[in-house]
């Protein structure tokens, strides 16, 4: 008789195993539509395009301006600790035409290199060396933002980041340091 009640009050129920199976299938394709939503919101805000210009920027530039910075100490160290008065003196002793040359990249930006002649009594973080323009990135969320970085070198040699970040509204995002 025990068997019969048991058999009686299962049926027409549904087990928790089945009620689980179901949830989570719903958890996933919540989930899925949820990655599918952030990767079309990230493709249409242009930070894929942003990253790639950002890191051809940097794979061109900051080695340039390595290797102007030790045509710089070179002569610096060739001529009493004196720096060359412009980057044309180092040529073609320290340097090649082309090494002085603009940097292009895909995007058809140019970038030239500026050259600031030291004071013998500078402090080291000195920028003596930086491209121009800034690269730009600009990526929309809402509002358009640009960011704006420019690689300097200071007389100590190390390359530094001077990143400057603008919204449309001409007002810099919450939380971004200035410089």
């Amino acid at each position: 008789m025990m068997r019969t009640s048991t058999r009686k009050r299962l049926q027409g129920r549904t087990s928790c195993w089945v009620l689980g199976g179901i949830g989570c299938l719903g958890l996933l394709v919540i989930v899925a539509v949820g990655f599918y939503l952030l990767a079309r919101a990230v493709q249409e805000s242009g930070f894929m395009q942003m990253a790639q210009t950002a890191a051809e920027a940097e794979q061109k530039l900051k080695p340039r301006l390595a290797a102007i910075y030790q045509g710089i100490q070179q002569y610096a160290q060739a001529n009493n600790g004196k720096y060359p008065p412009n980057l044309k003196a180092l040529v073609p002793k320290y340097l090649t035409e082309e090494a002085l040359a603009p940097v292009v990249t895909n995007d058809g930006t140019k970038y030239e290199f500026v050259y600031r002649p030291p004071k013998p009594n500078d402090p080291p973080e000195t920028v003596i060396l930086e491209h121009k323009p800034p690269v730009k990135l600009v990526m929309s969320v809402g509002e358009s933002v640009e960011i704006q970085t420019t690689y300097q070198v200071g007389k100590d040699g190390k390359i530094r980041d001077k990143t400057e970040t603008v919204t449309t509204s001409g007002r810099q995002p919450a939380g971004t340091p200035r410089q």
